[in-house]
């Protein structure tokens, strides 16, 4: 199931189905740490005196996620006509305070008074996993903490317009000693809460407390816990009524308390106020000109900037996606940090002029980089290796567990951040940390007499060999490493990658373009010296020679290659779009044919889109590429959620949404369309 909304702050990220359920929480890091368990339900419902209850995954509500237009504040309508009541649902992560907010107005549909309570379940697996965890209702600050070692999770709520409250005792100087240095502290406005078990020996969940409109008020329980509070009020005709929740996230309980303090102190329309700014004022910061560029596609620009913010760790490792309902594909998720999608969406950031961002994620790519030079498959967004199914050992011999484009792009996203962004010192510095060595490991990680890079997986991750997109980023990083070696004066290294990268550049014509179908072959197998196997299947990813500027995109192999791609890519259903691969059967929903080869990708598709504008010589020659990009537009969700495939008969998203590379190629091909547009006016 697709995200429909996603919010954080660069250390909190939050997602929520299309009921509004939060379904995934992760702090201190993005992608790391699914304190959710990886997409279990936190249900919210609401009760209305006799009229009944509803959790909001209830087919009487009507609910419509969204944005507020570039902003990372939701502001979604719900609408229960047998409760009686519209609700405003504004969901939003503050820029600096680890503090998630749930903000809701309340509105009679009917013209009558109404008590209402709104209850919120929270089923937190602390670390991931669901033990030794403990949950408490803290009297003093009106609240419930969740906790287990350095996590604390703190509950709190308010509303404007007060039912019921539960009796707070008087703080006493010795608690307040103890909890909060002596200082005095204000309480949220919880009427109810109820703590128990879940996951646990037939246990659903104290959800199932607040169903009859009244919870048991328990007070503590440990080991697989849940809770659930309520928020008491009046709705009254003609008037809204307010309610918040808010999650305090630290590592201590003195850091929630705090939290929670500076949320009443400030208020929710102030913070909100703030998240709203500050986010639309990141989106709009460079002024783009977007020339004949649509309304839809220019806000699914901005919306594709802010998501792929939100999966950047502001420690510089950029996850792939925080979808983890793909985990019952593999028992595995997609929350990991791969050197080439961070790669790929950091030339689009950098080239929409985000360059701290990137610069993080540089920062982590030589942190995590081996002794030897290169990087490995994926790494956990606190720098720790990822898992990994390529094997060290097989067929009786030891290998390498890489895939060297993520080596390679690194150092060719650096150069063009240097060429954009012109900042030398940054670039001295990370040719020493990681360019170094990495331009040796990729010069010296080749054949000998042939320039050929030696074997590693391909892009797609499901086979070992000498890949044509490959040779092309290790011929890339090799040319950008001597490039970056020149600019900074070590001419010595310069050589030496200037002529690997030639050799590499050589060998990549001679041994993977194949004469016979006038087109770059997906890859070859090498023993002894000899090409022994040749695998002529048509691949999207040779599309990187010339994306990379490896050979120029107008040369006639290329031309070739690209015209014969999209012939036998075309997905030839009423949804359309490019597969990856021919006989792609990665998530198929129908056997692989000529007319559907494989599922269409957003990349592989936009991928085209890139080529088309690059050989424009006129403005109807940019139409096919506009329409690629609507094309990627229609199938994104509604509040602009691009995800990573679509099924090829009904166009659902399938995989993960969102995609963080998806909205990374839209925001690429949305630059180049504009500035290729602005070259042909201008003749």
């Amino acid at each position: 199931m697709p995200r429909s909304l996603v919010v954080g702050n660069g250390q909190l990220l939050a997602t929520f189905d299309d009921a509004l359920q939060m379904r995934d929480l992760y702090f201190p890091y993005v992608g790391m740490e699914d304190q959710t368990g990886y997409g279990n339900v936190h249900r919210t419902g609401v009760w209305v005196a006799g009229r009944g209850f509803a959790w909001f995954s209830d087919p009487s509500w009507r609910i419509e996620p969204k944005y507020r237009a570039d902003s990372l504040v939701g502001e979604s309508t719900l609408r229960n006509d047998q409760l009686g009541l519209e609700i405003i649902a504004e969901d939003y992560a503050h820029p600096f305070y680890n503090v998630l907010l749930r903000h809701f107005r309340l509105r009679s549909t009917d013209g009558t008074e109404k008590t209402v309570r709104m209850f919120f379940h929270h089923n937190l697996f602390i670390y991931g996993d669901k033990q030794k965890d403990t949950a408490f209702y803290e009297p003093y600050t009106n609240s419930v903490i969740h906790y287990r070692q350095t996590r604390y999770f703190l509950i709190g709520g308010d509303s404007s317009d007060l039912k019921e409250t539960c009796a707070i005792s008087q703080e006493t100087e010795e608690y307040q000693s103890i909890l909060h240095s002596k200082k005095r502290l204000k309480s949220g406005n919880l009427g109810s809460y109820s703590i128990g078990k879940a996951n646990y020996q037939g246990y659903e969940g104290t959800w199932r407390d607040a169903e009859d409109g009244q919870l048991s008020n328990t007070t503590i329980d440990q080991g697989s816990v849940d809770s659930t509070v309520g928020i008491h009020c009046t709705v009254r005709p003609a008037r809204e009524t307010e309610v918040t929740l808010w999650l305090c996230m630290g590592r201590s309980l003195e850091e929630v308390v705090e939290l929670q303090q500076m949320v009443i102190e400030e208020g929710q329309a102030r913070l909100q106020s703030n998240c709203h700014n500050y986010w639309k004022s990141w989106v709009m910061k460079t002024q783009q000109n977007f020339g004949t560029m649509s309304s839809p596609l220019v806000d699914l620009y901005h919306r594709s900037l802010l998501l792929i913010r939100l999966h950047a760790d502001n420690r510089g490792g950029i996850v792939a996606a925080a979808d983890a309902d793909i985990m019952a594909f593999n028992r595995d998720t997609y929350t990991y940090v791969w050197p080439r999608d961070g790669a790929f969406i950091s030339l689009a950031l950098d080239h929409a002029q985000y360059h701290e961002v990137t610069r993080r994620f540089f920062d982590f790519c030589c942190k995590v980089q081996t002794p030897d030079g290169y990087l490995l498959h994926k790494y956990n967004p606190d720098g720790s290796l990822g898992s990994s199914w390529h094997p060290w050992f097989s067929h009786g011999e030891s290998q390498m567990p890489i895939q060297e484009d993520e080596t390679a792009l690194v150092i060719y996203a650096l150069w063009k951040h240097f060429e954009l962004a012109q900042d030398f010192e940054f670039l001295q510095e990370m040719y020493e940390r990681f360019v170094k060595k990495a331009g040796r490991f990729l010069a010296e990680f080749r054949e000998e007499k042939t320039g050929l890079p030696l074997p590693s997986y391909d892009p797609w991750e499901e086979h070992r060999g000498v890949f044509t997109y490959t040779v092309a980023t290790v011929a890339a990083g090799l040319h950008a490493a001597a490039q970056i070696c020149q600019i900074l004066g070590h001419h010595t290294h310069s050589e030496k990658f200037h002529t690997a990268a030639d050799e590499t550049r050589q060998a990549l014509l001679f041994h993977l373009f194949d004469e016979e179908h006038d087109r770059f072959v997906k890859m070859i197998r090498r023993k002894d010296g000899k090409t022994v196997e040749k695998n002529l299947t048509v691949d999207a990813s040779v599309a990187a020679v010339w994306m990379l500027n490896v050979l120029p995109p107008g040369d006639p192999r290329i031309v070739s290659t690209m015209r014969q791609l999209k012939e036998q890519l075309t997905v030839r259903t009423n949804v359309g779009g490019l597969a990856r691969f021919t006989n792609d059967v990665y998530h198929a929903k129908v056997k692989p044919s000529v007319d559907i080869p494989g599922n269409p990708w957003i990349i592989t598709t936009l991928w085209e889109a890139l080529w088309t504008i690059t050989q424009a010589k006129s403005l109807a020659d940019l139409e096919p590429a506009r329409k690629a990009l609507e094309w990627a537009g229609a199938h994104a969700t509604k509040t602009g959620i691009l995800p990573e495939q679509l099924h090829p008969l009904t166009g659902a998203p399938l995989s993960v949404a969102p995609l963080a590379w998806s909205h990374a190629t839209f925001v690429e091909t949305v630059l180049q369309f504009v500035e290729k547009e602005q070259q042909l006016l201008k003749k």
